[in-house]
């Protein structure tokens, strides 16, 4: 318990943490912009009349082994 409070209070430990709390903010920052893009880009698919044409791969999670 005393080893957790000192690791809270190390300003190496605090600043591992906040470099982490970044890393997570730009993950998840990247995630909604490439949802957003990918959105996009599927709306001027279907705009453009030709979506029908078009051959989508889903990636790994709808290949069967």
């Amino acid at each position: 318990m005393l080893s957790e409070w000192i690791k809270r209070l190390s300003p190496l430990h605090r600043d591992r943490e906040r470099k982490l709390t970044q890393a997570g903010m730009r993950v998840s920052l990247s995630i909604r912009r490439y949802k957003n893009v990918s959105k996009e880009i599927q709306e001027e698919i279907r705009n453009n009349g030709f979506a029908e044409f078009l051959i989508y791969d889903r990636g790994a999670e709808d290949e069967h082994h």
